[in-house]
């Protein structure tokens, strides 16, 4: 059992917290950047995705184990299998960006805002789902 009182394991609940974060530290730097403030809007997307990627890393193994059988065509795999491609995207194009592997221009950084928040939003499902 997790910290938060779920039936979560520890590893569950530290992921959530970190993506949490790093969503919260997204949204800063979104208003970083709609205020023109960019050295702190790239301080913001850097911590995010370093944050994005700890957590990806921190449960990469449990992930490549338990993938496969978790993915069928019930809701709950399909909301799987959503959330584990919307958020490789996420995490691959704001590593990308902050790494200047793709032009920094408005329509990358949308889409990869976008699809973090996505990802989060299915991931809050997921563990709702799965551990309540």
């Amino acid at each position: 059992m997790g910290f938060l009182g779920t039936e979560a394991s520890w590893f569950a609940d530290m992921t959530l917290i970190a993506q949490t974060a790093g969503l919260l530290i997204l949204f800063l730097g979104w208003k970083y950047a709609k205020t023109k403030n960019f050295l702190k809007h790239d301080k913001t997307a850097k911590t995010s995705v370093l944050l994005g990627g700890l957590s990806f890393i921190w449960m990469g193994f449990s992930l490549v184990s338990n993938l496969l059988s978790l993915i069928s065509t019930t809701l709950t795999g399909i909301l799987i299998f959503s959330h584990v491609i919307i958020g490789s995207l996420a995490l691959f194009m704001g590593l990308f960006l902050v790494l200047g592997e793709i032009r920094k221009t408005r329509m990358f950084m949308i889409v990869a805002f976008s699809s973090w928040t996505a990802a989060m939003f299915l991931g809050v499902i997921l563990y709702y789902i799965l551990f309540t």
